[in-house]
């Protein structure tokens, strides 16, 4: 699922603060997952060449902005 994906299913919550967990939740899924994976292989495929990286402030302007 990609981050579009990923906010329109986040939008389709009942209330505005169950979006922005729902968000929140699939974002660090991602993350944990890229840092497993970075732990693992010493490959990172963060934009800072670090262990993770997140979005959340994307994620959250993304919700705000589509959120009905």
């Amino acid at each position: 699922m990609n981050i579009d994906e990923a906010v329109k299913e986040s939008c389709k919550q009942k209330t505005l603060s169950e979006a922005l967990s729902w968000i929140a939740i699939w974002e660090t899924e991602r993350v944990v997952q890229q840092a497993k994976k970075y732990f693992e292989t010493g490959i990172s495929t963060a934009s800072h060449g670090g262990g993770w990286d997140t979005c959340f402030t994307i994620c959250f302007e993304k919700v705000l902005k589509n959120y009905k």
